[in-house]
């Protein structure tokens, strides 16, 4: 079964309901998704500059595959698509309004890159899984997906089977071809993997935002990995999405008047969610 591939967003999130996988196309023109691909090469190369490599991740089979994480401290381009309104219809459909931006990350195959692990995105939460998703990676198209490339490789109806991928299972998968300029988003029950590059001269890149349920522990620490300044020109709203002023009580505990990092009072609506200590606990220090 190949995914849904449609310029239609309607008929990309009943794709993504239905399926766990979905492409949108023609979110980014041409010429957009040539700037953002050049500004992506740009962060690759400040990440290095900051000590962050770019190569040798365990989850990659060689040293081939180029990962950017950090992407917010790197340029301003990346806060803007994290929050696209494409990106985050596919999300609230999947997660519902309560989501944190957990990841953002790129990844760029060049030739002779082997194939990432098969995985499930919300691999570590212990199965049985929940019927509701967790976690979704909506991922921004910045070169063509081909199958020699090392476009993504998933497994179909994976997403029903209430658990990850054993390491030894040996299961088949399917090619995803896409344009560039799309968005790819996938729940986090889905099994896939990066392909294997097999072309002579092509690089294949593209974003990765990675969301999760609200009460879920962030994959990045943002209080501890986000430079100064770029804290400093992102709004609180989008700090909010991070959960840079809570953890998973929310405002339920305030920080208090000495912590270094206090919520603004404009986003201390009433706590009436289930997070960690149960709704309606503690709002603004009062009983």
């Amino acid at each position: 079964m190949s995914a849904v591939v449609t310029p239609d967003a309607a008929t990309a999130r009943a794709a993504l309901a239905r399926d766990s996988v979905a492409v949108l196309t023609g979110v980014l023109d041409p010429a957009r998704t040539r700037e953002v691909r050049a500004r992506l090469d740009a962060a690759a190369t400040a990440s290095e500059a900051d000590g962050v490599p770019t190569r040798g991740y365990a989850f990659d089979t060689d040293d081939r595959n180029r990962r950017v994480f950090h992407l917010f401290n790197l340029d301003p381009v990346f806060a803007e698509l994290i929050v696209h309104p494409a990106a985050l219809g596919f999300v609230r459909d999947t997660l519902g309004d309560a989501f944190l931006i957990s990841n953002f990350s790129a990844n760029i195959t060049a030739p002779g890159s082997g194939r990432m692990l098969l995985h499930a995105d919300q691999g570590y939460v212990l199965p049985p899984w929940p019927s509701q998703a967790l976690a979704c990676n909506v991922a921004w198209l910045l070169d063509d997906f081909t199958v020699e490339n090392g476009g993504t490789r998933y497994v179909p109806g994976s997403h029903l089977r209430g658990r990850g991928p054993a390491p030894d299972e040996v299961v088949d998968t399917v090619p995803l071809v896409a344009p560039a300029g799309s968005l790819l988003a996938m729940d986090g029950r889905l099994w896939h993997q990066t392909g294997d590059n097999a072309s002579r001269d092509q690089h294949r890149a593209a974003l990765f935002g990675y969301y999760v349920v609200r009460w879920l522990r962030p994959q990045i620490n943002w209080n501890a990995a986000l430079w100064p300044e770029t804290v400093a020109r992102l709004s609180p709203e989008f700090l909010d999405l991070l959960g840079y002023y809570s953890g998973n009580v929310e405002a339920q505990v305030p920080n208090g008047q000495r912590a270094q990092v206090r919520r603004p009072i404009a986003l201390d609506v009433a706590c009436d969610k289930a997070f960690a200590l149960g709704p309606g606990a503690v709002r603004a220090g009062k009983a």
